[in-house]
């Protein structure tokens, strides 16, 4: 059994877990993910780790309640138990000095890129970060981000999942690419939704800026052997378990089978706002 021994909301329905797993903060990279089961008649879930004190043996996700999973951990207190606590899985993300990197999040990934940028900013890189959320009251982490990074923008406002609103993180991530001659971009990190990221990707196309993604599909096992995560890309089929979750987006082909997918298992009570696309029934 692993202990909940912190828990923090950050806002309605988003919840930060500290869970006593030793195992896991031993070993655990920006980028990674744990996959855990709340009892012994759960579903599997994977949630990306948002910190980590080996010292301590904790390890921190951030959770938004959007199904009957999320809404069972939403209901436990410091001092309860999950049973199963898997990780770290997946690849670390590439951390090195590239120069000026702008890392845009939303949602689970407000947390999730939280180790990501820390660990760019000892590298010695800039960092500009831009925030999305559907108003500046769902906005979590705000300070934590504004002491990491060099500039700090926020993208408040929900948009058509097709580009057609300049809307939420679109809006900022194109006034830098504007002046992406005079103020080289040289690399751009995303991690929210699939239809954000799909966007962001066919923003930066154009200038060949490196786009790396935080693929999270459907994911079952967590290791490669279910193919619930699988996505093609230009090199063929890869699973975000194994081969990501980052991934180079610009190669990432069938990002309308991806938000297909996500929206085959969504229900009337599944609804992350901050996107509303046209075509997809979750976002």
């Amino acid at each position: 059994m692993f202990e909940i021994v912190e828990r923090d909301d950050l806002r309605e329905k988003v919840h930060r877990f500290s869970i006593s797993a030793a195992h896991v903060a031993k070993k655990a990279s920006p980028g990674q993910f744990v996959i855990l089961i709340v009892d012994e008649k759960g579903e599997r879930v994977p949630f990306t780790i948002s910190g980590w004190d080996k010292d301590a043996g904790t390890v921190d996700f951030v959770f938004i309640v959007v199904g009957s999973t999320t809404a069972k951990m939403a209901a436990l207190k410091e001092g309860d138990s999950l049973a199963h606590f898997i990780g770290p899985l997946g690849k670390r993300a590439e951390i090195e000095e590239f120069g000026h990197v702008v890392c845009i999040c939303s949602g689970y990934g407000i947390g999730g890129m939280l180790p990501i940028i820390r660990a760019l900013k000892e590298e010695g890189n800039r960092i500009t970060t831009i925030l999305q959320a559907p108003d500046e009251d769902s906005l979590f982490y705000r300070e934590e981000h504004a002491d990491l990074a060099d500039e700090l923008l926020l993208g408040v406002g929900v948009a058509g999942g097709d580009g057609s609103s300049g809307a939420t993180a679109l809006a900022p991530l194109h006034r830098l690419l504007n002046t992406h001659r005079y103020d080289p971009i040289h690399r751009v990190i995303a991690m929210g939704s699939i239809c954000m990221m799909r966007l962001i990707c066919r923003a930066t196309r154009p200038q060949g800026i490196k786009t790396m993604v935080h693929m999270a599909p459907v994911m079952v096992d967590g290791t490669g052997m279910c193919g619930a995560c699988r996505f093609l890309t230009e090199g063929g089929t890869r699973f975000a378990c194994i081969h990501g979750p980052e991934y180079d987006g610009h190669l990432v082909k069938g990002w309308e089978v991806l938000m297909a997918r996500r929206c085959t298992y969504a229900d009337g009570s599944v609804k992350q706002a901050g996107f509303v696309c046209r075509s997809c029934a979750q976002w």
